[in-house]
C-alpha cells in the first residue's frame, strides 16, 4: 500500500538520494535497494531541494512524497510560475525498483489536486526525448505537448507539456 503525503523535514535527506537515482533507461530496476540511504548534501543540479520548505512550499507550491512500508519511494512537486494560473510540476521521481505500479499516477494526482485547490488552472512540465517512458506517462495522464527546445550542446530535445486542471470544488 502506498501513502502520498506532504513532505516532512526528516524526509529531505532521502529525497536528496532519490533525486540522484537514474531516471532514464529501464522503467524498473529491482536491484536498487528500497530503503535508500540518506544523502549528506542536496544534489547540485537541484538546488531547490536543499531547502524545499523555502524554495517550493514557501513560494506557494507543495512537495509530496510516496511512502510504502515505512520507506520513501517517490516524490513530486508543484510551484507557481510567472503566469498566475499556471503551476510548474517538478521533481517527479519513483524509486527504480517500484516503477510501473501506479505510484507516479498517485503522486501526479496529488500534485494536480493540490495545484487546483490553490487556484491554479493548468499544470506545466517538461521532460526530454531521451525519456520516452516519461513522455508516454505524461501523455497518458492527459498532458498535451506544447513545444520543444533543443540546443547544440544537448544530445536530447526538451519537450514541454500542459494540462488544464478541473475546477476544484469549494470546501464544504
Amino acid at each position: 500500500m502506498v501513502t502520498v503525503r506532504v513532505v516532512e523535514p526528516e524526509d529531505v535527506p532521502v529525497l536528496w538520494a532519490m533525486a540522484e537515482l537514474p531516471h532514464t533507461g529501464a522503467t524498473a530496476d529491482p536491484s536498487v535497494p528500497v530503503p535508500l540511504p540518506t544523502a549528506c548534501t542536496a544534489p547540485d543540479q537541484f538546488p531547490d531541494l536543499a531547502d524545499p520548505f523555502a524554495s517550493i512550499l514557501g513560494m506557494g507550491g507543495n512537495l509530496y512524497v510516496a511512502e510504502t512500508d515505512g520507506h520513501l519511494v517517490g516524490m513530486a512537486s508543484f510551484r507557481p510560475t510567472s503566469l498566475p494560473a499556471r503551476a510548474e510540476v517538478t521533481h517527479v521521481r519513483v524509486h527504480p525498483a517500484l516503477r510501473r505500479r501506479g505510484i507516479g499516477r498517485e503522486l501526479m494526482a496529488a500534485v494536480e489536486a493540490g495545484a487546483a485547490s490553490r487556484g491554479f488552472k493548468e499544470t506545466w512540465l517538461d521532460t526530454a526525448t531521451n525519456m520516452p517512458v516519461a513522455m508516454s506517462f505524461y501523455e497518458g495522464l492527459g498532458y498535451t505537448e506544447v513545444g520543444r527546445e533543443t540546443r547544440p550542446d544537448w544530445h536530447w530535445t526538451l519537450v514541454y507539456y500542459l494540462k488544464n486542471l478541473p475546477a476544484f470544488p469549494p470546501s464544504q
